[in-house]
């Protein structure tokens, strides 16, 4: 694996009309138009029954040109790694066309990729094995479109994936190649939030976002806006109250059981203002996450595993209602949902 990783050229230098959510927006193809449309006030499901299906489907993102969608799905089963499969859907005359497995996933643990704001490479976390290295983890890996669709996955260098066999997960890159993610390098199983910016293209030393952002818990899954100002991303720790004193963040037996909710920040003079928790239905007391923006900033996309299984339930379930409620897009499985941003007084 290189020891510097060199962001690629055609990253680097990207046409600004891509820009998310900054004054110049790009009008993303008519499938996007069609596929996610209209005012949404509140978190609403995405493709029902061919994207977000009873199984656990996660992430979400879509491509600049509005004709792609790429997600993961995970197989059901826990011992780790997982199977995790990166999937792509398109919205074809009106309707979603069901999914299928991108080329260069199938075999591992792959978690949800996201786009270069330009749309010519995808960036993402897997299980497999790095080249000439016996470490297992999750490491940051990148694919780039070729003219037969797209090339082979290759992983990243120093300094996101380090040589000291951290794990290092859920990319997103900006315009001018500045890279967030995910890692534990501090703490091994404490995941906080680092970035990556480029001098003459080759990636600086990692650093680790401030107390705006990183906690004593988990912060993961970083996406961050094409013009670098705007960062959603996953926590565990930044609820307020403090989760533990939260019921809905306790399990059965009263103990602390954290789900992730969604935060975003703006920067401001280089400085990230604290982190504010999302509304208008977008967290819940399940896990919410992978946050991404669609390519005109009008809609985010992200993934989350409610279901109607809350407790205590409003009334005793028959045979028949558990069935139904197992078997149905709601039965605490991971679907993808969206909603407008307009809605949700973004940080200027």
């Amino acid at each position: 694996m290189p020891s510097t990783w060199v962001m690629p050229r055609r990253v680097v230098v990207l046409a600004f009309a891509a820009i998310l959510l900054g004054s110049t927006r790009v009008t993303p193809a008519g499938a996007a138009r069609q596929a996610l449309e209209g005012h949404v006030e509140a978190a609403r499901l995405l493709g029902p029954g061919v994207v977000s299906t009873e199984d656990d489907e996660i992430g979400g993102s879509l491509s600049p040109d509005g004709e792609e969608l790429y997600f993961t799905r995970l197989a059901p089963y826990t011992t780790f790694p997982r199977l995790g499969v990166i999937c792509v859907a398109r919205f074809v005359s009106g309707r979603w066309i069901p999914p299928r497995v991108a080329p260069f996933s199938g075999r591992y643990l792959d978690l949800p990729p996201r786009f270069a704001p330009d749309g010519r490479r995808l960036y993402f976390a897997s299980s497999r094995p790095l080249p000439g290295s016996a470490a297992r983890g999750l490491r940051v890996w990148s694919v780039e479109r070729v003219a037969s669709g797209w090339g082979e996955a290759v992983p990243l260098g120093a300094p996101v994936n380090d040589p000291e066999g951290s794990w290092n997960l859920d990319p997103s890159v900006a315009a001018d190649g500045t890279i967030y993610f995910a890692s534990d390098r501090e703490r091994r199983g404490r995941f906080h939030i680092y970035r990556c910016r480029l001098d003459g293209g080759v990636a600086q030393a990692a650093e680790k976002l401030g107390p705006e952002i990183n906690t004593a818990f988990d912060e993961t899954q970083p996406f961050v806006s094409a013009d670098g100002k705007t960062l959603f991303f996953a926590s565990t720790g930044l609820q307020e109250p403090p989760y533990a004193s939260r019921p809905e963040d306790l399990n059965g037996a009263g103990a602390p059981y954290p789900r992730a909710d969604l935060y975003v920040s703006r920067s401001r003079d280089g400085v990230w203002t604290r982190a504010r928790h999302l509304g208008h239905g977008i967290n819940s007391v399940a896990d919410e996450g992978y946050p991404s923006l669609t390519g005109d900033g009008r809609y985010l996309i992200f993934s989350s595993a409610r279901s109607r299984f809350g407790l205590p339930l409003p009334h005793a379930l028959s045979y028949a209602d558990l069935e139904r409620d197992l078997h149905s897009l709601l039965n605490g499985g991971g679907n993808l949902y969206y909603v407008s941003t307009d809605v949700l007084d973004l940080p200027r």
